[in-house]
């Protein structure tokens, strides 16, 4: 069963392409949500997923040697449908 959940992803994660890398790994695995900078340095991300430590991997995995990412924080939030995953501005 889906559930929504927010994640707060702190590091070297604005302005390498966390974003983007996020979004492309997310639409491959058809996971829906979106992805956002925050003012403090770090990215948030709410998704539909199944399995928070698989998603927690997969974050950690992405091929992109300029992010380096310190901490994952998550929240579980009352399930919301996404359509489609996002890059919010």
């Amino acid at each position: 069963m889906k559930q929504t959940v927010k994640f707060i992803i702190k590091g070297k994660v604005q302005g390498v392409g966390f974003r983007w890398s996020t979004k492309n790994w997310a639409d491959k695995i058809n996971v829906k949500g979106y992805v956002q900078n925050l003012s403090d340095g770090s990215v948030k991300i709410v998704a539909n997923i199944k399995d928070v430590n698989s998603f927690i991997n997969g974050i950690k995995s992405l091929n992109n040697p300029f992010i380096n990412i310190i901490n994952i924080d998550y929240t579980l939030l009352n399930y919301k449908e996404y359509k489609t995953f996002s890059i919010k501005i």
